[in-house]
């Protein structure tokens, strides 16, 4: 037996809840939109390069060293429930085409986008 091919084949198995998430500017409303396969992850991600000051969004890091972690908000906006039979590929096509409909009707309404 294999251990590590075993833990493997079972993370391969694994579900993550897929979808969109947004880091919310509490002092002005701006928000940043991200994809991800791994929503729990993401927010870890994000919020540990915040921290560092490692962000690839040069805007939202500096407004993030600025006004502090306390003005921000990490949440859900909407979950993507791929078929089954989904493959990654065509996973992160329907999501860059879920975050491009986001985009759009958010900056149709007013709100402002990092």
């Amino acid at each position: 037996m294999n251990i590590k091919k075993e833990n493997r084949n079972a993370y391969k198995q694994m579900k993550f809840r897929v979808g969109i998430f947004q880091i919310k500017n509490r002092k002005n409303d701006k928000l940043f939109l991200q994809t991800s396969e791994d929503l729990e992850r993401a927010f870890n991600s994000d919020n540990f390069q915040l921290k560092m000051g490692l962000h690839s969004n040069k805007e939202l890091q500096g407004d993030w060293n600025t006004l502090g972690s306390d003005n921000f908000e990490f949440s859900i906006l909407d979950e993507l429930k791929p078929k089954e039979t989904s493959t990654a590929s065509e996973i992160k096509v329907e999501l860059k085409e879920f975050l491009e409909l986001h985009r759009n009707e958010l900056q149709e309404s007013g709100r402002i986008l990092y």
